[in-house]
């Protein structure tokens, strides 16, 4: 992509979300998109393009190693550590405005650019009102309302979230400003023939073939109990390999984990169960690779990176016909109703098929970082 530039533009990214070494979805995704710039291997901006960088800390080394010359980093170290973004960050764009503003994983400043761009992730907030405290409740629905109205652009990463914002503003605000830039997946998750290491890693997590397999927190919105329902059901039915199969949740606790944990410890089948906890990045596509079907019926999600790492690795993914789950599979995974056990444990079965596999690993060649990236810069450059 090449986009022509007839003047100098400045754009400032606040990168505070994604510079670190233990990212979630939310930083993976600030995270990618600033190596992609930094990268700048599939996409070259016009020479008159500069992205400034604000960050509280300098960049850690899986990104700061080489900047090119359009590459600057402000680190704005001055306190207070709390409430950096509407302080600190907020008096640099009094002083030293960017001609345009991408907040991609954080909050808006109170001071900020005529032409600022935020990233709505999700409303999670409305739909699962009690996975947070009163303050993060109002908070996420008000920063939303927020963005819409006031700012220039606002970009989300599924046409679910879209709609989602649409019914928290009224018809008169709109949402004309809003534009659906998907999101994508590490390329470290593909197809991985390696047996031997393969092996090693499941050794280290104590993991047997067959299994099942979902990742994210453990909690409500995850699903997670009825993830642990749908693998009795299939223990419970004797059927084929998962007589001897194992389920293997890899996340950490959430919102509800003690009725997860209650599930578990109730189950007839709780030896069979495996909670790794923290699984490293580096070992995390060899599960991928290993497993029988990704699991992943989320009862709300705004993009859903994990289908895709799954459609990379080769493995079927039975996911929610709700929400952007469902979009984002794009008819290559088994979709059923997460509020129903005996569909999600059905789903499992049905997914064994191998006409899954060949849809998942086609479906993901739609996305990339890069084509992230070229979209998000549409939206930033155009008027």
């Amino acid at each position: 992509m090449s986009i022509d530039m007839t003047k100098h533009i400045t754009i400032g990214i606040d990168v505070s979300r994604g510079n670190t070494l233990n990212r979630t979805g939310v930083e993976e995704y600030v995270f990618q998109l600033l190596n992609a710039i930094i990268s700048n291997k599939h996409v070259s901006i016009n020479n008159g393009t500069t992205f400034v960088l604000y960050t509280r800390e300098p960049l850690i080394l899986d990104l700061g190693n080489t900047l090119p010359d359009n590459v600057v980093v402000k680190v704005l170290k001055w306190p207070p550590k709390r409430f950096w973004t509407q302080v600190r960050l907020s008096w640099e764009m009094l002083i030293h405005p960017p001609d345009v503003l991408f907040v991609p994983g954080h909050v808006v400043p109170v001071i900020h650019p005529k032409k600022t761009v935020m990233t709505v992730h999700d409303v999670a907030a409305v739909a699962f009102p009690e996975s947070y405290n009163r303050f993060e409740r109002w908070y996420s629905v008000w920063s939303a309302r927020y963005a819409v109205k006031k700012l220039w652009k606002v970009i989300v990463p599924s046409e679910s979230t879209k709609h989602e914002l649409q019914r928290l503003v009224t018809s008169e605000q709109g949402t004309g400003s809003v534009f659906v830039v998907p999101l994508a997946y590490d390329k470290k998750f593909r197809v991985i023939d390696d047996i031997k290491k393969t092996e090693e890693v499941l050794n280290t997590y104590h993991i047997q073939k067959p299994f099942l397999l979902s990742v994210g927190r453990l909690e409500l919105k995850k699903n997670s109990v009825r993830i642990i329902r749908a693998f009795e059901l299939l223990k419970k039915r004797q059927i084929g390999k998962w007589a001897n199969g194992q389920l293997v949740l890899v996340g950490g606790r959430g919102h509800g984990y003690e009725d997860v944990e209650k599930a578990i410890k109730e189950s007839p089948y709780k030896n069979d169960i495996i909670l790794p906890g923290f699984v490293a990045d580096e070992d995390l596509p060899y599960l991928m690779n290993a497993v029988e079907a990704f699991v992943f019926p989320s009862l709300y999600e705004g993009f859903g990176i994990p289908i895709l790492e799954a459609f990379a690795c080769g493995t079927p993914v039975v996911t929610s016909k709700t929400t952007s789950c469902a979009e984002i599979a794009g008819g290559a995974a088994v979709l059923v109703d997460p509020l129903d056990v005996d569909d999600i444990a059905s789903g499992i079965e049905e997914a064994m098929k191998i006409e899954y596999v060949d849809a998942g690993l086609e479906r993901v060649k739609h996305f990339s970082w890069e084509k992230t990236l070229e979209k998000t810069l549409h939206v930033l450059l155009e008027e």
